[in-house]
């Protein structure tokens, strides 16, 4: 057997602890003891009395300074607090979130369902629910808990704008964010503000007033100044702490006193340059020379120093820099890793810019090497695009792009990364280029896909002169192979079936040969998801099973796990509810325990066996699982995850008589299906809506979603046509059956039943004689109707099938009732377990017949029964209604067919007897 590819293997292990750089958890330190400023307390302590508070200003306010009292205040009343200082990295959402929850974890041990380690990808829907899951845990112990995020002006991605107001909105009241940031939050959080949830401390209150301005001078052990000494410095300072205490520091280093202070008062400059370069003008050479490397970083360490700057008394320098306090800001307890001041930083980022840009790069380019040495890959890759290097950067990302794809999923920061590198950087590196091409294929960017793979083709045609296909000789096997392998994803993200089975045709066997393992079995997955799709299961199985031996050999449990799966899900398909549903149970647990339950690969096992539970009749089970795993299998994957995501969430939300929540579950798939272009999604929850408004009596807007698909009533004979799909023939067969169109109905249905028990697809099979015998109902033959129910009920019974039969309606409902009665009491377990599941008695037919009317009957219908009963007639009714008047005709034989009585004047007398009306 093959060795496996570590980047394969990274999918089975949980993530290591070291993925984090521990120096953004640490609270910033200050020397010395923050001074009091009472006005300022006063004002930090009110705004605690909100569940979250913003300290916005520009750099040099004192907002550090007044989380920290903050942090102290919340230590001193029992509330646990988490710190996270925000860099320009984490503007990536799933990073954000990694590090909110870590640092929450950190704070509170054991809290949440599932610590963070245990999920392998960093997907946004997976991290959401861990963090729900954490805010569950808060209100349960109703613990405190206070987050700090420093520098939160870093972020400029909506998307976390967004991710920050859902945790407001989700999280308990024990929770609490404090935020310290150069701008005032955005419009987003406007709500809160309104809602009296936020509190804003900006400028105006982090500005020092003239008496703090004296305790401020005072605390710096100043030589005494005058009251017009202070009001001059307060004045030309506005406030500003940081300009204050570079005004002390100069005082000490100039030693004129009151003749820097008038010549400070005189000056027409900017404040911070003055003061800045009065400070570090009396820096000795040596220590300015560090200060301008070391400033480059956000933030560095006495090794970086030493080994990669080439500042061998980088300790004794530290020492000094300690000593004079020159915005030196401690990042860990051990005295390793520090930062500057942002004030500070910035501006000797820009001198030194302006005056030695070929320092920045050398300094920069070596620093990326070093940090690439030391694991810290962000870094690295930061560091190699501020040296202006790209091919070094692009060097390092092609190092870790498997790893950051398939074993952490960072897909958002492959995509960045990518978007920086110049074309003519790219040009060369397809392997490179084709790794974006993934990335941009699994977040659902399928233009974006598209055109770099005819972007790719173009580049590989010109810079070997021939046909991309036509010069194997030429280009390097396993590139084309890849080439060839994202078009077939591509194909298959797409739903290009033609695409798909030409693609495997035409390149299969090369694949096998010189592909990536992992690849040929990504491959044949995906065909085998094809197949399942054109109900070829037989083919289907072998694709599964050959792609299950791939994965194997590479040791890839994600893509075991699939295949596994997707046997499950043909047995089910096949009528096997009972295997599918233990089958698909184990490996569900076994995917939780493997990779955590929030991961892509465990959500997906869930949704199919949501489906399989709730056919099964096990409901309770399909809604469990369903809130875990519906926000991932919703987004993620394959057609056939989707469909299933979208159809079982809508029939448990009815089955919940939450028709509104349905409706628009099935809204939100539809809009998905037409995002993506996914025509089979689509179709299959346009036929869902239609089966859910009939339900709901709903029939001129069940004939709009009919129309939207491409249902034309007037054209009969054209619902068993072999081109079209089950799914629309599913629309119009219902369609036609609630308007009592049904000419030729029965032939149509038995068409596709021929096709439907060729293709083994027993589920579907059922389904299709439960409309059968409603049909046959319809036009008066109950007795076919009970013995094509009858066997519909023996395949369902044999795989232990339930909710295909009841949730065609209330129609088939009356059939099972009937056939009931007509079977020997000793044969009645399969009959009475499927009554159950339809919420019916099965004591006696009138309580039968009591129950019927009360569950069957609609709102809408109620309504006319109300109309009638008040003597309107079939016309009037339709204008009250908004209907056509043969609208009400067949409301009203609904009616009467469900009370089982014969006249308008009988059907108002059984429903005030079961007090419907």
């Amino acid at each position: 057997m093959a060795t496996p590819d570590p980047a394969l293997t990274m999918a089975r292990a949980p993530r290591p602890e070291g993925r984090f750089i521990e120096t953004k958890f640490r609270r910033p330190s200050v020397a010395g003891e923050l001074v009091a400023l009472a006005r300022l307390d006063r004002a930090l302590a009110a705004a605690l009395e909100r569940r979250v508070v913003c300290l916005s200003a520009p750099a040099g306010f004192g907002k550090t300074t007044s989380l920290l009292k903050l942090a102290r205040a919340l230590d001193a009343d029992g509330c646990a607090t988490c710190w996270v200082n925000l860099d320009p990295e984490d503007n990536e959402t799933a990073r954000f979130l990694q590090y909110v929850i870590e640092a929450a974890q950190r704070a509170l041990p054991g809290i949440g369902e599932y610590r963070l380690a245990d999920v392998c990808e960093a997907n946004v829907d997976a991290l959401k629910a861990i963090l729900r899951s954490v805010c569950g845990d808060l209100a349960a112990r109703a613990t405190p808990l206070a987050l700090f995020l420093d520098d939160y002006h870093l972020i400029d991605n909506p998307a976390i704008h967004a991710v920050l107001a859902w945790l407001l909105s989700v999280s308990p009241d024990c929770l609490r964010v404090l935020i310290a940031s150069r701008y005032r939050l955005p419009s987003t959080m406007d709500d809160l503000r309104r809602q009296e949830v936020l509190a804003d401390i900006g400028t105006a209150e982090l500005s020092l007033t003239l008496d703090e301005t004296a305790c401020f001078l005072h605390a710096a052990q100043l030589p005494a100044l005058n009251a017009d000494q202070v009001r001059t410095l307060c004045e030309r300072t506005e406030g500003w702490a940081a300009g204050l205490q570079l005004v002390a520091m100069a005082l000490q280093a100039d030693g004129r006193g009151a003749a820097f202070i008038d010549e400070f008062s005189g000056a027409d400059c900017d404040v911070s340059a003055y003061l800045l370069e009065a400070v570090l003008s009396q820096v000795p050479p040596t220590v300015m020379r560090f200060l301008s490397l070391t400033a480059l970083f956000d933030r560095f360490s006495l090794a970086l120093c030493s080994e990669a700057l080439g500042q061998h008394d980088a300790g004794a320098t530290m020492a000094w820099i300690r000593a004079h306090n020159l915005f030196l800001i401690a990042l860990d307890d051990g005295g390793q890793w520090f930062r500057y001041h942002h004030l500070l930083s910035d501006y000797l980022r820009g001198a030194t810019a302006a005056g030695a840009p070929d320092q920045v790069c050398l300094a920069n380019r070596a620093a990326s090497a070093w940090f690439a040495r030391e694991g810290l890959r962000d870094e690295a890759i930061r560091c190699a695009f501020q040296s202006g290097d790209v091919n070094l950067a692009a060097d390092l990302i092609e190092r870790c792009v498997e790893d950051v794809t398939q074993r952490r999923g960072e897909h958002d920061q492959v995509i960045r990364w990518y978007q920086r590198l110049p074309e003519e950087t790219l040009f060369d590196r397809i392997t490179l280029r084709l790794s974006y091409v993934r990335s941009v294929m699994w977040s659902g960017r399928l233009r974006e896909a598209q055109s770099a793979l005819l972007a790719i083709e173009s580049d590989l045609a010109l810079r070997y002169a021939v046909s991309v296909y036509d010069g194997k000789d030429a280009i390097d096997a396993a590139i084309l192979g890849d080439l060839q392998i994202c078009w077939y994803m591509f194909h298959v993200f797409s739903n290009r079936v033609e695409r798909v089975r030409e693609s495997k045709r035409t390149w299969g066997a090369q694949w096998e040969s010189t592909g990536n393992p992992i690849d040929i079995a990504r491959v044949k997955l995906a065909a085998a998801c094809f197949a399942f799709i054109e109900h070829d299961y037989r083919e289907a199985v072998a694709l599964g099973e050959s792609a299950q031996v791939f994965y194997e050999r590479c040791d890839y449990y994600a893509g075991v796990a699939g295949c596994r799966r997707m046997r499950y899900v043909i047995a089910l398909e096949r009528g096997q509810a009972y295997e599918a549903e233990r089958g698909l149970a184990a490996l569900y647990e076994e995917n939780c325990r493997e990779l955590g339950r929030y991961s892509i690969i465990a959500a997906n096992t869930g949704i199919q066996l949501a489906d399989a539970a709730y056919e099964r009749g096990q409901v309770d089970l399909a809604r469990k699982v369903l809130a875990s795993a519906f926000g991932m299998s919703s987004k993620y994957g394959l057609v056939t995850n989707f469909i299933a995501a979208f159809l079982t969430s809508s029939r448990v939300l009815r089955f919940d008589q939450q028709g509104e929540a349905a409706d628009a579950c099935l809204s939100e798939g539809l809009a998905l299906g037409r995002e993506r272009s996914l025509p089979r999604l689509t179709v299959a929850l346009q036929a869902e809506r239609v089966r859910g408004y009939l339900q709901q009596g709903r029939i001129d807007d069940a004939l709009k979603v009919g129309r939207s698909a491409g249902i034309d009533l007037a054209q009969p004979g054209e619902a068993g046509a072999p081109a079209r799909s089950s799914e629309l023939v599913l629309i119009e067969l219902r369609l036609r059956l609630a308007t009592g169109r049904l000419q030729g109905l029965g032939l149509a249905i038995d068409d596709l039943l021929v096709q439907t028990r060729k293709q083994q697809r027993v589920r579907l099979t059922v389904r299709l004689l439960a409309l059968k015998s409603v049909l046959l109902q319809q036009t008066g033959r109950m007795d076919d109707a009970c013995a094509v129910l009858d066997t519909a009920v023996g395949l369902a019974g044999a795989g232990g099938l339930c909710r295909s039969i009841v949730d065609e309606g209330p129609e088939v409902r009356a059939v099972l009732e009937e056939l009931r009665r007509r079977t020997p009491l000793a044969a009645q377990d399969g009959l009475s377990s499927l009554l159950s599941a339809c919420n019916f008695a099965v004591a006696s037919t009138r309580a039968f017949g009591a129950a019927l009317g009360a569950a069957v009957i609609s709102a809408r219908e109620v309504e006319i029964l109300k109309l009638v009963q008040c003597g309107l007639d079939n016309r009037r009714v339709a204008v009250q209604m908004g209907i056509s008047e043969g609208t009400v005709k067949w409301y009203l034989s609904n009616i009467y067919q469900k009370l089982q009585v014969g006249s308008r004047t009988a059907a108002i007398a059984r429903a005030r007897e079961l007090r419907l009306i």
